[in-house]
């Protein structure tokens, strides 16, 4: 009886375990459009950033930012998770999130808006330069 009891346990483990079911997904930068950023900042201020970008399908699901520090300048692309599935509904939507910066430098701010990458390769930004005031 503990050998059927192994078994049966065994095969619902088994079947339990299998990914048959999972969500394979993978991610993606979606290029910028646009941003609406402040004139100017004051030191010690927090400010918030608006970028508008394409949504192409309902699979693309927004993520993330990206805001990676590139020396003096601040690299910023929308991270959106894509989920692998043949039954997308397009949508090619334009949608808006917004981000905010603490002003906690004097020098001006560099902000690089990835816009995607030409046919060589190299990344095109929109650049946007704000000064801070003291």
């Amino acid at each position: 009886m503990k050998k059927v009891l192994f078994i049966i346990f065994s095969l619902i483990l088994f079947v339990s375990c299998s990914d048959n079911d999972e969500t394979n997904f993978h991610y993606e930068l979606l290029p910028i459009e646009d941003a609406i950023v402040p004139e100017e900042f004051v030191y010690g201020e927090i400010y918030f950033i608006t970028v508008k970008y394409f949504r192409p399908d309902d699979c693309y699901i927004y993520s993330d930012v990206l805001y990676e520090y590139d020396f003096n300048a601040r690299n910023i692309a929308v991270i959106s998770t894509v989920i692998d599935d043949e039954n997308c509904e397009d949508l090619n939507t334009e949608e808006e999130l917004t981000f905010r910066v603490h002003a906690l430098q004097s020098s001006p701010y560099i902000f690089r808006f990835w816009q995607g990458d030409d046919e060589n390769g190299d990344p095109i930004y929109l650049i946007i330069e704000v000064p801070v005031l003291t």
